[in-house]
């Protein structure tokens, strides 16, 4: 099929490069020419496993190419992905400018001999409900072509999208036209391994699919965040309860690791829009409320709980912040709570010098010279006085920490990810504070700093 997908972000560059990989013939409209030119020279703007060498196979391949020329690119076209940013207004609604303008400029594009042949117009945008019944309404006043609407949300996790894509749990098209559904169900034939993945419905229950998924993960991890507490508190550890309940065939296993905090694209900005699609319907969601301010909390906690246990003032203590991103396997630091916490920790006078394999650029937009920046965790935490570890690089792991602790001015590793080893921390000389899970309370070597 003849497929145009408008927005090579995060979302539209996984679903163009993996449509290509299925057969079809791929254009992706770009309209940033710094973008554009990485991607017309074959290289991938972002960080995302696989997603680059699949890529460029495809683009050498010519099955997927890249413009900035709207008309070219919907001329023959069958489906046409809308892949634009929807991001929050200050008051929490969603900006629909960036998705009303790409599907005028859409059909304003459409040849008037497509009067005749069906163009599906797809929302892969994360929207509100009754958005898609609206922008129909919209689209269908702005041109004479037989366009129509489904709303195709996406279920894609950073570090993993290109799976996620290829081997879907289930893929969501939302609408009210027959013809448009099997338009889909033929684009997406080549992954569909068993037909009730292929999920039909409303354009409002498609809405609200996406936005209900990523609440309901945001609260596991929240629930779990907020048992850290308690854990902490009584001597339990959160690994445990963990285990405990995941193993409950009603629960499942996924989405309840504790930690520091959720970020990312998805989760605070859908978790936020829930809270409003609530209050638009005359309904105050404690609950969607609750999980937001759990989410911020857990943050604030890391940092004061840094503070407590540092052994010294925290006015001019030097922190290592190991990791940026707000996950492993990404570059994006979107909402990410590395933010916040160096934010905190420079509002109360510390120095923070900071590491990441990915997302280290992408942090210095927001930092500047307010943060040393370092290339490696070892060096980053030379002369320091604490290790904050906030993203769960496998690498991490593996470190030499006897090297480490001997660097540093006192040996305390505060895990907002649980993702060390408590036996490895003990016997290389660490205090250890993960997230609601027993400490290791060596005996401090302090040295005196100059």
């Amino acid at each position: 099929m003849d497929v145009t997908v408008v927005g090579c972000g995060y979302v539209g560059l996984v679903t163009a490069t993996c449509l290509a990989s299925l057969g079809h013939t791929v254009r992706g409209v770009e309209k940033d020419p710094r973008k554009l030119k990485t991607l017309q020279d074959g290289h991938c703007p972002i960080f995302e496993p696989g997603l680059a060498e699949l890529m460029q196979e495809n683009f050498a391949s010519g099955a997927l190419q890249f413009t900035d020329n709207m008309k070219e690119a919907v001329h023959e076209a069958e489906v046409v992905f809308l892949a634009v940013g929807t991001p929050p207004k200050p008051d929490g609604t969603v900006d629909m400018s960036y998705l009303e303008g790409a599907g005028k400029e859409v059909c304003d594009a459409l040849a008037e001999d497509r009067q005749q042949c069906m163009v599906t117009i797809v929302v892969k945008s994360t929207v509100p409900a009754g958005t898609n019944r609206k922008l129909y309404g919209f689209l269908r006043s702005q041109t004479r072509a037989y366009v129509q609407v489904v709303s195709n949300p996406e279920f894609l996790r950073e570090g993993s999208a290109v799976k996620d894509f290829l081997e879907p749990d289930r893929i969501v098209v939302g609408g009210e036209s027959p013809e448009a559904f099997r338009m889909m169900r033929r684009l997406y034939d080549p992954i569909i391994k068993r037909e009730e993945t292929f999920m039909t419905m409303g354009w409002e229950s498609a809405e609200l699919t996406k936005y209900a998924a990523n609440t309901m993960l945001a609260a596991r991890i929240s629930f779990m965040n907020e048992m850290t507490i308690l854990c902490e508190h009584y001597g339990a550890d959160i690994e445990d309860i963990r285990k405990g309940i995941g193993s409950d065939a009603r629960i499942g296993p996924a989405f309840l690791r504790a930690g520091c905090g959720y970020g990312g694209s998805c989760f605070p900005k859908d978790v936020a829009a829930m809270e409003h699609i609530s209050r638009a319907a005359g309904h105050e969601s404690l609950f969607v409320h609750a999980i937001q301010t759990t989410n911020a909390n857990q943050k604030k906690r890391f940092v004061d709980r840094l503070i407590s246990k540092l052994g010294r003032p925290i006015e001019r203590a030097s922190i290592a912040v190991w990791g940026l991103a707000f996950k492993a396997d990404t570059d994006d630091i979107r909402e990410s709570p590395a933010i916040d916490v160096i934010r905190y920790l420079l509002e109360r006078g510390a120095q923070v010098k900071a590491t990441d394999p990915r997302a280290m650029n992408n942090m210095k937009a927001i930092f500047g010279d307010q943060v040393e920046w370092h290339g490696d965790p070892v060096s980053a935490a030379v002369e320091t006085d604490a290790v904050a570890l906030l993203t769960d690089w496998p690498f991490y792991s593996t470190l030499p920490f006897r090297k480490i602790a001997a660097t540093m001015n006192q040996p305390i590793i505060f895990d907002g990810r649980n993702c060390l080893h408590r036996d490895v921390m003990r016997e290389t000389g660490f205090q250890y504070y993960p997230m609601g899970r027993p400490a290791v309370e060596a005996s401090l070597r302090l040295k005196a700093r100059s």
